[in-house]
């Protein structure tokens, strides 16, 4: 069995992903698989112990585990059913077709960190149930509201008066120097390669965030860390 985007069940890989699962979606889970390698340890039986709790099935299967997480150190998966989520009236993380998905679980992490639960991705963009995006998050996906939009304009008519922040490289708002707004705001973030298209500016406030000459550049998951950082305080 291998992770298809299609599929209407995904998976955790690791320990720490699969307690937060268990944590936050217990009703969502279908079956957890142990490795014939799998050294018990005190977060191993706390995992255990919660199945049982939830009536949840625990199956030694090391062939499963092997061929979802192609690597060597994964030695317990939770298998459950991917779910839809509605935002809140909170503020926003928005994720303009983001392709990596390293930086989207880390973006995740981060968000959920800083207090912000509600992320908007823009599609195409990547699959946010795909068991890399969940290991690279540590579980924090299933604490965070996340809604996937066809367009930037069909997110912008379901919001249109909240307060948006466009991080661009050529913004003409430097972050260092904005006052964090005491109404509901989102930050929108570009796709690693291209950034934002210019054409969004007129939906919010262009927003760059100073640094020095000798880079081009941040890294979105840098840049959305820095960029939640100001606006949660």
């Amino acid at each position: 069995m291998a992770y298809k985007k299609e599929n209407d069940t995904s998976f955790t890989l690791g320990a720490f992903p699969t307690m937060e699962l268990l944590r936050k979606k217990p009703e969502k889970v279908k079956k957890i698989y142990l490795h014939k390698d799998l050294t018990k340890s005190e977060d191993i039986e706390k995992i255990i112990n919660l199945a049982q709790k939830y009536n949840i099935v625990c199956e030694t299967n090391s062939h499963l585990i092997e061929n979802i997480s192609k690597k060597d150190n994964v030695y317990i998966v939770a298998e459950f059913e991917k779910y839809i989520d509605k935002i809140d009236k909170n503020n926003q993380i928005v994720l303009y077709n983001p392709s990596d998905m390293g930086n989207v679980g880390t973006i995740f992490r981060t968000a959920l960190g800083f207090g912000f639960k509600n992320i908007i991705m823009i599609a195409p963009c990547v699959d946010y149930f795909n068991p890399k995006v969940i290991r690279a998050s540590m579980g924090a996906v299933f604490s965070l509201n996340v809604v996937v939009y066809d367009s930037f304009e069909k997110y912008v008519a379901d919001f249109p008066k909240i307060d948006k922040y466009l991080f661009m490289l050529d913004g003409n708002n430097i972050l260092q120097e904005l006052n964090v707004p005491s109404t509901t705001f989102a930050l929108v973030f570009g796709n690693e390669a291209s950034g934002l298209p210019a054409d969004i500016k007129k939906y919010g406030t262009p927003v760059f965030i100073r640094h020095s000459n000798e880079i081009d550049s941040l890294n979105l998951a840098i840049s959305a860390s820095i960029a939640m950082f100001k606006f949660s305080k």
